[in-house]
Order: structure tokens, then sequence, then C-alpha cells
């Protein structure tokens, strides 16, 4: 998560299909004095907001917006390929 610098890290199950995600603030919201120990399921979010990685960039940015979240899993197939981060946007002049 810090070494990417994404904030997040993707879940997958054993067909590499998307189960869930972490954020900082899932990490945040979860700080209790067994969070080293917890399991991953106590701790994602299941079904993560994500974007098929042929929409468009104004698609990402309605999900973004009516959710009123920085970041978005981008899948093929219900495989993550990528994370696309408001940030990401701003920098391509989207927004």
């Amino acid at each position: 998560m810090s070494a990417k610098g994404f904030g997040c890290v993707c879940i997958v199950d054993a067909r590499d299909q998307l189960a869930g995600i972490i954020t900082d603030g899932d990490l945040r919201r979860q700080m209790r004095p067994d969070l080293l120990t917890a399991l991953v399921d106590d701790v994602m979010t299941r079904n993560p907001r994500t974007i098929s990685r042929d929409s468009l960039a104004s698609e990402a940015v309605e999900l973004l917006n009516a959710a009123k979240i920085t970041m978005l899993v981008v899948t093929e197939a219900g495989k993550p390929v990528g994370v696309l981060h408001l940030h990401d946007l701003l920098r391509a002049g989207v927004m």
C-alpha cells in the first residue's frame, strides 16, 4: 500500500477475481489493539467500486463524485488490472 502510493490494496480470490479492497481509510476506521492480527476478511471492503478498463474518463468522474470516493479499481472480466485515482484524472485535465 505504501510502496506504490495508491493508498489501497486489492484482494483477489483463488481465481484472481476481485474479492475486496483495503484502503488506508479502512485501516484508520479499524484501529484496535488486534488490527495487526486481524483477518483480511474482517478489514476489507467487499464489493468495492470498480470501472471497466474501456470506460470513458467522464464515467469515472461520475462514479467518484456520486460515491464520494477518491479511487476506483479498474477491472477486466472481474479481475483487477489497475487503480484509477482522482489525482490521475486531475493530472490528465479531465476534471
